[in-house]
């Protein structure tokens, strides 16, 4: 459980005012963690009866088994993968609060034959594949929820006068260009401003959803019918084309699923559990219900079936509060991808980029370079697919293959932390991973038709970040051959000794011993020392938060020259003086204002021999540039920073 969620007494005189925090951070929840999965009605259900090679849905593929049996598979799907295996499994393998893949990773007991970055070597490749998953989740999600929105313009048109459509295609595309482009721009405020900003707005959403779902459910009792898990079976009895289409489906409805875990941190197990079970599910399911029992009165409704249980007066304002509802869907994912790409810059996995953090609660961060990246290729996705429903067929795999990592990975911790025996390993594996599976299995027949794009995305994720992490140990390799060893440099310079000025100097350096080249370069060019001399290195632990007591801890050598080794967390920023405070309390006084920052800035050529290929080390070399700069990195103020540049060929 998070901080954020964490039970007060109601003895303490502030029970009003705990209540209203739990409520504030439950509409948070709402409006950020269940975005993604909020939106899902607006296309879920037609995209069942999307029939393969066709641009367009008809109402020929409407059939009552077919209506029940998607019903139901929706129904228990959700029930099965949001409310049993998430909220009751997954979302209580935390790392001190914190969830995602690499907070699971991180649980995970380490193998004799070591570890990569902290994280278990066996498991390591899974992590960056699931992690690469939910990059391609994450440009998708903002695109298909937009375009669906919009195009509920088209139902302001009747039907007779859409041979000359007062909303082309094109016309919407713009609009959702428009709207995206203005939804990467408010990222800077932050997830507090925009979580409690949106969750009004999604909470009349889900209110919205249930009561246009019950009105048409009254109209059309027997829908109700649906809720025997016999249609499911059913579905499967008639042409596979069929049942592959509505299995492909059922995922849209979960997509969003596995934000519940992403966004733990931020919000508290307790508080998205009772967004869903209070709010959320009883709104997705009645709408689905609605839907279906508009599409046994009027099959021609499967055009849009959502919007059309809208009454012609509401249909703009529902395009209005659907378009929000988007905005926030792509909201839940894009701070999905802040979290997940801080974690991996602290872990060494992608280069360091900077890193903003909009609240107090260290896990609600603003990458800027990824927000911009994330811009560009969204609106390209638009541009190339036009439409939801030609983009539905790029959605879901992602969702399918990352649910299916993280179910192996909470078994294999359940099995090797918590003791799980054969019988219950088995049933978990049983029911969720054959699910899982059967999503993945039957979401590869649309990859030809748009889920080469998810494909796309997550290899292209996955080389950079092989690349980086096999350049950045070459170049660790390069550097550490110009350290020196400490006793050499002590008896040198009592041979050699060199002038002393009052301050202090602290040389960062990733090498766990000896000499940073840094300071050999200081002592060649400006042959002058500082009082007191410190070596810093800061490395980055397979735990979200390290403990203040924890952080520092600090050497004194001779003459001198001090060591401080620095622990963060992987949710942690690297912030050095902050650290020079801490090592202050254990014996290093320092004064802030006469403590200056020693740097070492990488010169890359791939001109070096080493065993990446030529293609790789320049593209090694180009993201190593495109780093922000140190100083950021470090929180080191500009003018309290000296740079010194060393080269290394790759």
């Amino acid at each position: 459980m998070s901080a954020i969620d964490s039970p007060v007494s109601p003895t303490d005189g502030h029970a009003s005012a705990t209540a209203k925090l739990k409520a504030g951070v439950v509409l948070a929840a709402i409006g950020i963690v269940f975005g993604d999965i909020g939106t899902s009605p607006l296309y879920a259900l037609r995209a069942g009866f999307l029939v393969p090679g066709q641009e367009s849905v008809s109402a020929d593929a409407v059939s009552l088994p077919l209506v029940y049996g998607l019903i139901s598979i929706f129904f228990w799907t959700l029930m099965l993968v949001i409310s049993v295996k998430y909220l009751l499994f997954i979302l209580r393998a935390d790392n001190r609060g914190e969830g995602g893949i690499f907070a699971l990773l991180s649980l995970l007991p380490t193998p004799k034959e070591g570890s990569v970055f902290g994280l278990p070597r066996r498991w390591f490749i899974l992590g960056v594949v699931g992690a690469s998953l939910l990059y391609a989740d994450g440009l998708i999600t903002p695109a298909i929820s937009v375009l669906s929105a919009l195009e509920g313009l088209k139902e302001l048109q009747p039907f007779e006068l859409r041979s000359e459509p007062m909303f082309s295609t094109e016309l919407i595309m713009l609009m959702a260009l428009v709207v995206l482009f203005g939804l990467f721009l408010i990222q800077r405020k932050g997830t507090s401003f925009i979580g409690f900003l949106f969750g009004p707005i999604m909470l009349l959403w889900f209110l919205t959803l249930g009561v246009l779902g019950a009105v048409s459910i009254v109209k059309t009792p027997q829908i109700l019918e649906a809720l025997n898990p016999i249609h499911v079976v059913n579905v499967f009895q008639g042409s596979f084309t069929a049942a592959i289409t509505v299995v492909s489906a059922v995922m849209l409805c979960i997509t969003g699923g596995e934000a519940l875990y992403a966004d733990l941190g931020h919000f508290g197990r307790r508080s998205i559990g009772t967004a869903w079970y209070c709010i959320v599910l009883p709104g997705l399911f009645l709408n689905y219900l609605g839907q279906g029992a508009l599409l046994l009165r009027t099959p021609e409704a499967i055009v849009n079936p959502f919007f059309l249980l809208v009454p012609e007066w509401g249909v703009g304002p529902m395009v209005i509060l659907a378009t929000a509802a988007a905005i926030i869907a792509s909201q839940a994912i894009i701070t999905g991808i802040f979290s997940l790409t801080h974690a991996a810059i602290q872990l060494g996995l992608l280069p360091r980029l900077r890193v903003v953090h909009t609240s107090e609660h260290g896990s609600q961060v603003y990458v800027p370079l990824m927000n911009m990246i994330a811009a560009v290729l969204v609106c390209l996705i638009v541009l190339i697919f036009q439409t939801s429903e030609r983009l539905s067929y790029a959605y879901g795999l992602a969702v399918a293959l990352d649910m299916g990592l993280v179910a192996i990975l909470f078994a294999v911790l359940m099995q090797r932390h918590h003791g799980w025996g054969i019988v219950r390993l088995s049933a978990f594996l049983g029911v969720f991973l054959t699910l899982d599976l059967t999503f993945i299995i039957a979401n590869t027949f649309k990859i030809p038709k748009g889920g080469w794009l998810t494909l796309l995305i997550a290899s292209t994720t996955c080389y950079i970040i092989f690349t980086w992490i096999r350049g950045r140990k070459v170049m660790i390799e390069r550097y550490a051959r110009q350290t020196l060893d400490f006793t050499h440099l002590v008896n040198s310079l009592q041979t050699h000794p060199l002038p002393r000025v009052s301050g202090t100097a602290v040389f960062l350096t990733q090498q766990q011993s000896g000499v940073p080249p840094t300071l050999l370069h200081h002592i060649k060019h400006n042959k002058v020392l500082h009082e007191k001399v410190v070596i810093m290195t800061v490395q980055t632990v397979a735990v979200p938060f390290v403990d203040r007591s924890d952080q520092v801890k600090v050497t004194e050598q001779s003459d001198g020259f001090w060591t401080v080794a620095a622990s963060n967390g992987f949710l942690q920023s690297a912030d050095v003086p902050r650290l020079m405070r801490i090592a202050g309390e254990q014996g290093l006084e320092t004064h802030e204002g006469s403590t200056t920052y020693f740097l070492g800035r990488n010169i890359l050529s791939p001109r070096g021999r080493s065993t990446m290929p030529g293609f790789q080390k320049r593209l090694f070399c180009t993201l190593a540039q495109i780093s922000s700069s140190n100083p950021l990195y470090f929180s080191i103020p500009p003018g309290r920073m000296i740079e010194l540049g060393v080269q290394v060929d790759i």
